[in-house]
């Protein structure tokens, strides 16, 4: 089976809490902030070694907004969120399985 590669078209901030990518098959998929910390893979949110999260939900403030997003390379973005967490990279594929149906 062939592995297509998704690539972001362009990103747009919705408001404060919420950006959307176009993607390059021509899908858009709109993304919540606070709901992108609830995943994020990063070490101060999951322990390295187990994948168990660090970080409880509750505590995720629901207005989270983000200082900046960029990409990482080809594969994914880095969320500079206001909460202090910044290291977790969100590769393309779960975002854009993420935004599936909008």
């Amino acid at each position: 089976m062939k592995k297509i590669h998704i690539g972001v078209s362009a990103i747009q901030q919705t408001d404060n809490h919420t950006f959307e990518i176009a993607w390059s098959d021509g899908s858009k998929g709109a993304y919540r902030l606070s709901e992108l910390q609830k995943i994020c893979p990063c070490a101060k949110c999951h322990d390295e070694s187990t994948g168990k999260k660090i970080v409880q939900e509750s505590t995720i403030d629901s207005n989270v907004m983000a200082h900046g997003i960029k990409n990482v390379g080809r594969y994914g973005l880095k969320i500079k969120f206001t909460s202090g967490c910044s290291t977790g990279i969100f590769p393309f594929h779960l975002l854009h399985d993420m935004g599936k149906g909008l």
